[in-house]
């Protein structure tokens, strides 16, 4: 394990990429070759939308130094070059996004990896990305009961397709073309139909999976309450999500319970 004082010293010898650097390099990285505005930041990356060399309208997003909470995510990472941490965020969400797409879940289509950024399509037009539904006002919607049913479909559909998202909420979500799209898969997980997975596994175990269903569903429920009044049967919407994986994950907490009793 480092020391505390060899950790203080390195965290000063390293300084924070600014945007517009990122931005430079991910012009010279092939991602962009124009660059628009930033259209996020946050804690741990920013988002800035452009062109691309087959003139499509993408959005980069790059992963920042040490600010990102998903810093021991990765085995090792502790120990590691911080550089090479967040190119392998980028890497990693990449991927993720990739198997989403390919599984026609409604998400960008990823695009190209390179340096500490990933581009993607950009959900939204030659003026800019679309809203997020934090966004929106509770007038903007005609019925917003049905955006809700959407949401629905869409975690259903990613746990069908054995995804979780980790962070399922109206900062992660956006409407376009009359549909939700969902963004932001750094922390979404593969899972297994069981709690026994070999060590090592890109796959995560089932109750653990289910764990983080409900604190989707945590996320998104309140948020339709807050705004829009609208309230439905949790365990309902639950139940309705776990669909023919709900007799495993019954199988698996029962079988937990049998342990630890």
């Amino acid at each position: 394990m480092l020391n505390k004082e060899y950790l203080e010293r390195r965290d000063e010898e390293i300084e924070e990429i600014s945007t517009n650097e990122s931005i430079a390099q991910a012009i010279e990285n092939g991602l962009i070759i124009v660059a628009q505005q930033v259209i996020g930041q946050g804690k741990e990356a920013f988002v800035c939308w452009g062109i691309d060399n087959e003139d499509r309208f993408v959005a980069v997003k790059t992963y920042k130094l040490y600010k990102t909470t998903h810093r021991g995510v990765i085995h090792g990472t502790r120990r590691g070059n911080p550089y090479a941490v967040i190119s392998q965020f980028a890497k990693l969400e990449y991927y993720k996004n990739l198997d989403m797409f390919q599984a026609k879940l409604p998400v960008p289509e990823p695009y190209k990896y390179a340096g500490f950024s990933y581009a993607m399509e950009l959900i939204g037009d030659e003026e800019g990305p679309a809203p997020l539904l934090r966004d929106l006002s509770k007038s903007f919607f005609d019925d917003p009961a049905d955006v809700l049913e959407e949401c629905i479909e869409i975690l259903y559909d990613m746990f069908q397709a054995h995804f979780v998202h980790g962070d399922f909420s109206e900062h992660n979500l956006l409407w376009h073309d009359e549909k939700v799209h969902a963004i932001d898969f750094l922390q979404a997980k593969s899972f297994a139909l069981k709690d026994a997975v070999p060590y090592g596994s890109a796959l995560i175990p089932l109750s653990r999976a289910y764990r983080i269903l409900r604190k989707d569903l945590n996320s998104l429920l309140p948020f339709f309450k807050r705004l829009f009044r609208i309230e439905v049967d949790y365990n309902e919407v639950l139940e309705y999500i776990l669909g023919d994986i709900k007799e495993n994950v019954d199988r698996e907490i029962e079988l937990n319970l049998e342990t630890s009793s």
